[in-house]
């Protein structure tokens, strides 16, 4: 009898413990330009979405460019997203993994590229070769889209950006960069797809003022292009998340629909299995990212 209450006492705290595993939070960092502030207002409805669909807590937590890799080299998130080139980083050095892939609002796909363009009136710059000795803008050094994919485009050319170009100047937003290029600051610069054509749309300036370097047509992407198209940003796991857990967040995040706020507020229209990242892993061998 006695043996009989012992095990079924051993069974009554086995079960307990395993509903206060059940409810450890989870915590995703995401990654913001904004600050924290603005960070934690753009994706609180993603944490209440999760965690009702989970049935645990969800904290959210706002992470800088160089804050990302450090969580997750300290264990101090679950889930993280990422700058795809950064994922690649957390992937060789942390064993992360890839979860999902983020569709962009801005887009409205799952892939990414760059736009390179210089003024309208500059009929001397018509390539990458006529940029020698010129003063260019990107977005943010470490930004794939806001420039890496452009500096491998350099490279495809044959040509290293860093000691082609006079001046290579990073910025802190596209808008800024935008401007700079309209007030002849630089002669050239690049952004990512789809902000040359957000910012025309609000009025920020005329498209005809601007004209495209490089330019390339991908089927079913109607943006300005310079560049070949790559995977978004995806939502990845740290190593010690165990694959039903990722499971449950993908299947949890690909329910939701356009225009539920989780969605709206994050400014995206979806998120999709994850794409392929190993050839970004190949580009930034080549571009030794990253670079000192």
């Amino acid at each position: 009898m006695k043996g009989k209450m012992l095990a079924a006492a051993v069974a009554f705290l086995l079960s307990l413990g395993g509903a206060v595993q059940a409810a450890e939070e989870i915590t995703i960092g995401f990654l913001v330009w904004n600050g924290p502030f603005s960070g934690r207002q753009q994706w609180a409805a993603t944490g209440e979405y999760l965690a009702e669909k989970l049935g645990r807590p969800v904290e959210v937590l706002p992470l800088a460019v160089n804050e990302v890799l450090p969580a997750v080299e300290n264990g101090n998130v679950e889930f993280f997203t990422v700058d795809p080139a950064m994922f690649a980083v957390a992937k060789a050095k942390y064993g992360a993994e890839a979860v999902l892939t983020m569709k962009n609002a801005v887009t409205g796909t799952e892939l990414a590229g760059a736009v390179i363009f210089t003024a309208a009136e500059k009929n001397r710059i018509n390539g990458l070769t006529d940029l020698k000795g010129k003063k260019f803008g990107a977005l943010r050094r470490w930004s794939f889209a806001g420039w890496r994919m452009t500096e491998k485009e350099f490279l495809d050319a044959g040509i290293d950006a860093y000691t082609y170009l006079h001046t290579l100047r990073f910025f802190e937003t596209p808008q800024a960069v935008i401007k700079a290029v309209l007030s002849r600051q630089v002669d050239a610069g690049t952004v990512p797809t789809g902000l040359l054509e957000q910012a025309a749309a609000s009025g920020e300036f005329d498209l005809t003022h601007v004209r495209i370097l490089e330019q390339k047509h991908h089927s079913d992407f109607p943006y300005l292009c310079s560049t070949v198209l790559y995977p978004g940003f995806p939502l990845a796991k740290t190593a010690t998340v165990d694959k039903k857990l990722a499971a449950q967040v993908a299947a949890a995040l690909k329910a939701l629909k356009p225009e539920e706020q989780p969605l709206r507020d994050s400014g995206l229209t979806g998120w999709i299995d994850p794409l392929e990242y190993s050839e970004i892993e190949k580009m930034l061998g080549q571009l030794r990212w990253p670079r000192k």
